[in-house]
């Protein structure tokens, strides 16, 4: 069959049925895909290389793992797509979905032995491969323990074919795909266990309108992070422009896009905001002004992935003057759950309500674990019944880990399950609410507050802080100025009963950093390990070069005490008591 005839195909699917729609619509306007990694490219050459991706794979896959109707059995419909483009996963991603399948994005950076693993667990029939990752890609199905026969085979993903002479693939109306069938699979970041694959349904990513001409975004997440496939395939589905950063590319050459190729939108973390302030304020003001001018044509900021810190909601805020959207969402969840439109005047941690068609609620009526139910949120996690059968409870909602209150109407975001609460004694100890009035600090510029393991307390509250450079400067030339955790303690009970504040101190210097996943959370068992020298307990009696301590129990007998201080567990003060 000859590339892009007017006989060929696509299946029922309606994101294809989005996809095809928008790339008829936008078809004939030049390149459309800006990929760093080497490649410019039209829609016509995309569904040329998308078309011959597919029939690569129907070329080296043996017969019996695709249907009568030329797609894949439903019994092996994953994936694995491994390579260093984005141009290059968004081919992998549809001619996967062409045949029926759900693509599974790996890290360029993942280990053979480790990508081995879930090629097995989830029984890929094949690993699609960039040009950069196909030796890797056969490495990893060498070392598949799948019976021969079954095997996984690479095979690589085309980005060099033949333009099709027009976009005339029609849709098959009697290959109706179910759209809570396999559409995308993601691993979980891993920060509350091993990571687990969760399956999406094929109308996740669907329900997109269209843009309006002339839009033009910017990606520049990895597509294994759910953030990073969505900034690679939504605008494919609604007819934006797209550019593509390399890999790790600084935050310098996202300001460099945004001022040269008129950015109309795109997705933002709190890390990468952070980062991207740091830098401007760097530049002299002239160009600042510039680069300010530029970010203005982004019509609403998106903030997703953590709570964003008030100092940094308060400078977009103000030297931009544009709408924020503080979203709340999980890779579970299909992305998105709940969203608040911050001033800059609110607590950063509201999270809003839920979005049209998503419902929300939380375990314990006003407060409690957040529970959703989406029709875009996973149907289940690779290979484990048991785990996928948990995540749900009995109404059909995903039961995401994380806590909030019901105040107004609106959500507070309290925190994580465990990894985000320090068991302190008798104390549970919210660490998005520490840290929230951490980096409120005018001198705070980042901050993450995590539980260190202590064998009398259980854990104790420490805190890796990194100060604003105005604070550095100031300390520099002013040793009174300088900041220590008994300032840090000080300053944060005006906001904080004693129990929460932290008694353990890292303050970064230059050149130092946090460990953190692809998706910028911060992975607390490094950063225990790294800045406090801690493989299973704190020990007092070991001094960690550049950590403050104050003790695994500051007296609840302080005599400047404040009501609930200590939840009213306190002891009197009285002298000479036993």
């Amino acid at each position: 069959m000859a590339v892009g005839s007017a006989r060929d195909k696509f299946p029922n699917d309606l994101l294809l049925v989005q996809f095809l729609r928008s790339a008829k619509r936008c078809a004939g306007q030049g390149p459309y895909i800006y990929d760093h990694f080497g490649f410019e490219k039209t829609l016509e050459e995309l569904i040329a290389d998308i078309l011959r991706t597919r029939d690569l794979m129907r070329q080296q896959l043996p017969a019996s793992a695709f249907s009568d109707r030329g797609i894949f059995d439903d019994k092996r419909p994953y994936v694995a797509v491994l390579t260093r483009s984005g141009y290059e996963f968004i081919v992998a991603f549809f001619a996967t979905r062409v045949l029926g399948g759900a693509a599974m994005p790996f890290g360029s950076g993942i280990l053979p032995e480790e990508a081995q693993h879930f090629v097995d667990n989830a029984e890929s029939l094949c690993i699609l491969a960039g040009k950069d990752c196909y030796e890797k890609a056969e490495r990893i199905a060498s070392l598949s323990g799948i019976p021969t026969g079954l095997k996984p085979v690479a095979i690589p993903i085309s980005c060099n074919a033949e333009p099709v002479g027009a976009i005339n693939i029609t849709i098959d109306e009697t290959l109706n795909m179910d759209p809570r069938g396999p559409g995308l699979v993601i691993f979980t970041s891993g920060t509350t266990g091993p990571p687990k694959g969760a399956v999406l349904p094929r109308i996740c990513m669907v329900f997109q309108p269209d843009a309006p001409p002339n839009c033009q975004t910017v990606c520049f997440r990895p597509p294994h992070w759910l953030g990073g496939a969505i900034s690679l395939v939504e605008p494919m589905l609604t007819g934006k422009k797209l550019h593509i950063l390399k890999e790790r590319a600084g935050v310098g050459r996202i300001w460099e896009v945004l001022r040269s190729h008129h950015i109309t939108g795109t997705g933002f973390t709190p890390g990468i905001l952070r980062e991207m302030k740091e830098w401007l304020e760097a530049q002299s003001e002239d160009e600042q002004e510039e680069y300010i001018k530029a970010f203005r044509n982004i019509s609403v900021i998106h903030c997703a992935g953590a709570m964003v810190s008030p100092s940094v909601l308060k400078f977009w805020k103000n030297r931009t003057g544009l709408p924020f959207n503080n979203v709340y969402g999980s890779t579970e969840v299909g992305g998105l759950a709940t969203y608040k439109l911050l001033d800059g005047t609110e607590r950063s941690d509201a999270i809003g309500a839920a979005f049209p068609g998503i419902e929300v609620k939380l375990t314990d009526g006003d407060h409690g674990e957040i529970c959703v139910r989406s029709p875009f949120m996973l149907t289940h996690y690779i290979g484990d019944k048991e785990k996928s059968k948990a995540a749900f409870d009995a109404e059909g909602y995903f039961k995401t880990g994380d806590f909030a209150e019901l105040k107004n109407g609106e959500f507070i975001f309290s925190g994580r399950a465990n990894a985000d609460y320090i068991l302190f004694r008798h104390y549970r100890i919210p660490s998005v609410q520490v840290e929230v009035v951490l980096t409120a600090l005018p001198y705070v510029t980042e901050a993450c507050v995590l539980g260190v393991p202590d064998n009398e307390a259980k854990e104790i509250c420490a805190a890796v802080v990194r100060l604003t450079p105005e604070q550095e400067q100031l300390q520099s030339r002013h040793s009174e100025q300088i900041i220590n955790l008994a300032r840090l303690r000080k300053d944060m009970n005006e906001a904080l009963p004693k129990y929460m504040l932290p008694v353990l101190v890292k303050i970064l210097g230059p050149g130092e950093e946090m460990p953190q996943t692809v998706s910028q959370k911060p992975i607390k068992s490094q950063i225990i390990k790294k800045y406090f020298g801690v493989d299973r307990s704190w020990s007092a009696e070991k001094s960690v070069r550049g950590v403050e301590y104050w003790g695994s129990m500051p007296a609840p007998v302080e005599a400047d005490t404040k009501l609930w201080d200590w939840l009213g567990l306190q002891r009197a003060d009285f002298k000479g008591e036993a």
